[in-house]
């Protein structure tokens, strides 16, 4: 070690001394042995400031090489430190798993890309279309659609729970919401997210090919890339396998189950499975994967593929994105194509990870330079 890395190291373990007083010491696998594990280490001391936090696990791809740090507890007082196959809720990263399927779809020529909606549902809805303008298939992944963001009718009805709020929401109840809406704008022209408009394009997807979300997902995404901790069904884990999710006050709360409308959110994921899916969609590995990556709204610098948010860092580098959320989980995924490079964050308690997701962005950037 040179003397200026000497001297940063020790830099690096002043400011994370100084930023652990006052709080209990978090486990770690860190082994602060380079500058990128002592940035790493900086960046999640800060997020574990926010007393909400439980556990981290984070996978860094870095210009091709594979990185895992993992931090806190799988539950709250267990002492048991998560691992890179620890498995976690991922909520609403699972859509950029739909866009890479809708892709598919395209590509067999099950579905096509600017069609009306309806061409694929049965009965009428003469509600889903504004001055004559239908919602299309691509308006469902861009989040153009005008579709609500969560229909009234899920937490309207009698057996509603806010600890699991789809755990019974199926297709009829879909379509109910969906006969419900009524338009206010053309489709196709405004962004706002709508985790329906994504259930409704995964009904679509099942119903074009005669399988189910999970059964497509594995045959197109995951066992091509051998992610074989991702699933959606894990009552079969030993406990010990699971990231628990916790609430507000660090307490345990159940995991979301969401068996009949899997495509807005129903994956979960280890960060050894996605440090693949980083990977093979920095290489587009597939013309499904590169079809995702097209932009559907916007611009290439701000805009939407299919299910994926485009954007640029600072300096012009192409990022593909998402994120997701459940009742006490957290995720976010970041890839870098150009640079070979990417992150994501799994966390099981809803401490703010804004700053944690741009401090690792920066810190890809710097140091694949």
């Amino acid at each position: 070690m040179d003397r200026s890395s000497f001297i940063y190291f020790l830099l690096c373990l002043m400011v994370t001394a100084s930023l652990c007083q006052g709080q209990q010491p978090v486990l770690s696998d860190n082994p602060l042995r380079t500058k990128l594990d002592s940035m790493v280490d900086q960046s999640v001391q800060r997020y574990f400031q926010d007393k909400k936090a439980v556990g981290v696990s984070i996978g860094i791809v870095l210009k091709g090489i594979v990185h895992f740090y993992n931090f806190g507890e799988t539950k709250a007082g267990n002492k048991q430190l998560p691992n890179n196959h620890t498995i976690y809720e991922i909520g609403s990263t699972t859509k950029s798993f739909t866009g890479i399927l809708l892709a598919q779809a395209i590509l067999d020529k099950k579905v096509r890309l600017d069609d009306d909606i309806r061409n694929y549902l049965k009965g009428s809805y003469p509600n889903l279309s504004y001055h004559d303008t239908p919602i299309r298939i691509r308006d469902l992944a861009n989040h153009t659609s005008r579709i609500t963001r969560i229909f009234p009718n899920m937490w309207q009805r009698p057996a509603y729970d806010s600890l699991n709020p789809l755990h019974d929401y199926n297709r009829q109840l879909l379509y109910e919401g969906l006969h419900q809406m009524k338009m206010d704008t053309l489709p196709g022209k405004i962004y706002s997210y709508s985790n329906m408009a994504v259930a409704l394009l995964g009904t679509i997807l099942e119903d074009a090919y005669g399988q189910d979300y999970f059964i497509l997902a594995s045959k197109i995404i995951l066992t091509p890339l051998q992610m074989k901790d991702t699933r959606i069904d894990i009552r079969l884990l030993p406990p010990a396998r699971i990231a628990w999710p916790h609430n507000e006050q660090r307490q345990v709360v159940p995991l979301w189950d969401i068996p009949w409308l899997p495509a807005m959110g129903a994956l979960r994921s280890s960060t050894a499975d996605m440090v693949n899916y980083i990977t093979a969609n920095n290489k587009e590995i597939s013309p499904a994967i590169a079809l995702s990556h097209q932009v559907t709204f916007g611009t290439g610098k701000e805009g939407m593929g299919l299910n994926w948010f485009i954007h640029s860092s600072p300096d012009g580098h192409r990022i593909l994105g998402h994120g997701g959320g459940t009742g006490g989980s957290r995720s976010s995924l970041e890839c870098f194509p150009q640079l070979n490079s990417g992150f994501v964050i799994l966390a099981n308690s809803i401490a703010n990870r804004n700053n944690l997701e741009k401090e690792l962005a920066a810190i890809i950037v710097a140091q694949a330079k």
